[in-house]
């Protein structure tokens, strides 16, 4: 079966619509062999989203003024129009209409199925079955829909189709909004006398009209025909030259094409159009009470939370699908760890079988450990030393530093190593502690070759300023660019390499320290 059906609604019977073709499948006759033939039937196929498209002449109108209101309002005020209007019947609705270009006038249309046991007699095994019913519609309310797609015609409006092999359907639209209806009997459209009984029932729907004020006598009437051109220009042979009317036709084919049905309907069957058109998407107006379609809501309710479902159930397919693939990275890289850690392992016993094992005694352990702590101890970082020339030396650019060394001196001297190691003693190992640091820095300065006064003055400004923006507390130079060392009172010499480019010399730097130094980089 289709995902979904329409259930088109006569006097006499009800036909089952279904398929993308639109075509009648079961009909059933309102009797009661025919009700227990539909019950059998909505019993195999209960599960099908439907809707109820009703084509029956006991649908009435009523158009009454109405002010402009807000949505609130309005809302309020269409259900006590249509109870005041149609009180004997539960299948009504209104419409509010508002007519482009009137100013602020507004109408509410109310229509009803005066003969309510027309659908009674169908709901009840629906309901029985608790068949999704979507709504219960009208082939009347399907006129504005049905307007725009085949002709997109405003003004006073009669759309005329030919129904039930015998009938002519003929709806009056104003301003695209239904406000009358008509079901008439006509002769097949193969008759002769088809035109002439056309223009006749379309003379008749403007004189109800013009009695009802719908229409006024001097307006013109837009008739819209589905059918044979032919017929068409038979009825205007017959139109008066005076009468407003306007004719024009639209081809069945044309019509079904427009509709996007896969096959024509019968010339006389046209409301195939119509089912077509509750297919795919009707009004929203619709003559169900609240109790008619809980269990269309309930059917999409449940599809939307299968969907739901089916979505979370996909998201949650994407998401393992996506761990899966960092779970096979992560094992790969597992993998190679350990194949990494075992080639290391391997390698560390290879290496540690050719060399001969290290025989020490707690003593010779102890001496290594109390060395590794003397130096924790006492250590002077060499950012601290680094960071004191570069303040002195942003300053003198021309400044190139060759070389620096520096040694830490405890309270008795040079801090030498630790005490011999075959010397055994039972207390900690004795460590002088750190009382001064010196540092000899051998720099050249750029650009004094051959002015060796300049170059004098400007090595002496930099121990100048060593001294008063450095934390050393002595500076001295050890060596000037010419460096006069006489050997004897009698001789001496004057030397300078004549390799180097510009004027080499070298500083003596040293900081006293109060104690030893802590295990970090801001100072000493």
């Amino acid at each position: 079966m289709t995902r979904r059906r329409i259930f088109y609604v006569t006097q006499g019977s009800l036909t089952v619509f279904a398929g993308d073709a639109v075509r009648p499948v079961e009909q059933f006759a309102d009797n009661d062999e025919g009700l227990r033939r539909f019950a059998r039937y909505l019993e195999t196929y209960a599960d099908v989203p439907s809707e109820i498209l009703l084509d029956v002449i006991e649908e009435v109108f009523a158009v009454e003024a109405a002010p402009p209101l807000g949505i609130r309002d309005r809302q309020a005020l269409l259900e006590r129009r249509a109870r005041r209007k149609f009180p004997r019947t539960p299948y009504r609705q209104a419409a509010y209409a508002r007519a482009p270009g009137h100013g602020g006038d507004c109408t509410v249309v109310c229509s009803a199925v005066t003969n309510r046991e027309l659908l009674d007699l169908w709901l009840e095994p629906i309901a029985r079955f608790r068949v999704p019913l979507g709504g219960i519609r009208s082939v009347s309310l399907l006129g504005r829909p049905m307007l725009k797609r085949l002709f997109k015609t405003a003004g006073a409006v009669l759309l005329v189709t030919h129904h039930q092999g015998d009938k002519l359907r003929q709806i009056f639209l104003r301003d695209g909004h239904v406000q009358s209806a008509r079901l008439s009997q006509s002769p097949p459209s193969t008759s002769s006398d088809y035109p002439v009984a056309v223009y006749g029932e379309v003379e008749r729907s403007r004189r109800y009209l013009e009695r009802s004020r719908l229409l006024g006598g001097m307006e013109e009437l837009n008739v819209c025909f589905v059918g044979d051109a032919r017929l068409v220009a038979k009825i205007e042979g017959r139109v008066a030259t005076d009468a407003p009317l306007g004719f024009r036709v639209l081809d069945t084919a044309a019509a079904a094409g427009r509709l996007g049905l896969s096959a024509e309907p019968r010339k006389d069957r046209h409301e195939a159009l119509f089912v077509a058109m509750t297919m795919r998407g009707g009004p929203r107006q619709s003559y169900a009470r609240s109790g008619e379609n809980r269990y269309h809501h309930m059917h999409r309710l449940r599809q939307s939370l299968i969907g739901a479902a089916m979505a979370a159930s996909l998201a949650c397919s994407i998401l393992a699908g996506g761990f899966f693939a960092e779970a096979w990275l992560l094992a790969g890289q597992s993998e190679r760890a350990d194949l990494q850690v075992a080639q290391l392992t391997s390698a560390l016993r290879r290496d540690n079988e050719s060399y001969a094992p290290i025989h020490a005694d707690s003593h010779e352990m102890k001496l290594a450990v109390d060395t590794g702590d003397y130096l924790l101890a006492n250590r002077v970082p060499v950012a601290w030393t680094l960071q004191q020339l570069g303040t002195v030396l942003d300053d003198f650019p021309d400044v190139q530093v060759l070389e620096l060394e520096w040694t830490v001196n405890g309270e008795g001297g040079d801090a030498a190593a630790p005490a011999d190691s075959r010397r055994r003693q039972s207390g900690p190992l004795a460590v002088a502690p750190l009382a001064s640091l010196d540092a000899t820095v051998d720099a050249v300065l750029l650009g004094y070759d051959d002015d060796l006064r300049r170059a004098f003055a400007r090595i002496d400004a930099l121990a100048g300023a060593f001294g008063s923006q450095s934390d050393f507390d002595r500076v001295e130079v050890l060596r000037y660019p010419l460096n006069a060392s006489p050997a004897a009172a009698l001789s001496g010499e004057i030397t300078r390499s004549a390799r180097e480019e510009g004027a080499r010399f070298r500083l003596g730097l040293s900081r006293a320290v109060a104690g030893p130094t802590e295990n970090d980089h801001d100072g000493v």
